[in-house]
């Protein structure tokens, strides 16, 4: 059985449930799926175990009391249903109302300038995937690095629903690291990358910084793909900021120059890793109920 306080790369969720909830986004609508979401929201709420460690995170980060943080965290259980169906009728094709308002959004513009590709990395909180829609305008490719072990079931599923999908999906192989391979052609073609780097899996490489107070450990890989590519990074994130609008803000672009020694590659990640951190607390200050991490973050 799966240890509960670590994240295992895996989603929780259920085919079925991504089949009635297509159905109903392209036979009836974004609203009536909203409606059922509220009752579905509510199961979770009261029979999912991880939500203990989002009420430690209302608890720890932001000071709520014990009866505020569990009325969060059905809130908080609520727009993460809303931001998953959000992204299926984005990628589905189904009609939506979406407006997405960029911030900052030349530093794209800026990033792509740079000539040498890019990283960018966000966090699990709001919906990455319905603002970056706007990456499409750039006119260069971009890239999501993630682990393959997502439920077959649903991956299946997802790709033959999934139309709009203009994205490539670099696999983590941790046995052959091919995804190396795949990293070095996107990078020397002036592509993007896009990764989170508040997760990890057990046995990944982790550097350890504050957040909000605590020490917790984060996953050094995005930072040492910078350094060791030497490609520029950039701290992206995309949030609900109301029922069908988001907002897609990026920072300016960190160059990084590519280091080679073992003792700097240490030293410039965790000055990246600081500047990311930072930026983390400072998104999920603003929008503390679109934090979607299920497990114990400061363990």
């Amino acid at each position: 059985m799966a240890d509960q306080n670590k994240w295992d790369g895996q989603s929780q969720a259920k085919v079925l449930g991504f089949k009635i909830f297509v159905f109903i986004l392209n036979t009836f609508g974004l609203n009536p799926a909203y409606f059922l979401l509220r009752f579905v929201s509510f199961y979770y709420f009261l029979f999912t175990k991880q939500n203990k460690y989002i009420r430690e995170y209302f608890i720890k980060a932001h000071g709520y009391s014990k009866l505020k943080a569990r009325l969060a965290v059905y809130k908080n259980n609520f727009l993460l249903g809303q931001t998953i169906i959000d992204k299926v009728a984005v990628m589905a094709g189904a009609k939506h109302p979406f407006n997405v308002i960029h911030k900052n959004g030349n530093m794209l513009d800026e990033l792509v300038a740079i000539g040498k590709g890019g990283i960018l990395v966000s966090a699990h909180i709001g919906n990455w995937e319905v603002a970056g829609q706007g990456l499409n305008r750039l006119g260069t490719a971009f890239n999501i690095l993630m682990y393959a072990n997502e439920k077959e079931e649903i991956k299946k599923y997802m790709d033959d629903v999934m139309k709009n999908k203009k994205i490539n999906v670099i696999a983590i192989d941790e046995e052959t690291k091919s995804h190396i391979i795949e990293l070095h052609k996107a990078f020397s073609n002036n592509e993007l990358v896009v990764m989170h780097g508040d997760r990890y899996r057990d046995g990944a490489k982790t550097l350890t910084a504050n957040f909000f107070g605590r020490p917790a450990k984060f996953p050094a890989g995005p930072f040492i793909m910078a350094a060791k590519f030497g490609v520029p990074l950039c701290i992206v994130f995309a949030v609900k900021t109301g029922k069908h609008t988001y907002q897609f803000s990026i920072e300016k672009p960190i160059e990084v120059s590519r280091v080679r020694g073992e003792e700097q590659l240490e030293k410039v990640c965790q000055g990246l890793l600081v500047q990311y951190v930072a930026e983390v607390e400072k998104i999920a200050k603003q929008y503390p109920h679109q934090w979607f991490n299920y497990y114990d973050f400061w363990k």
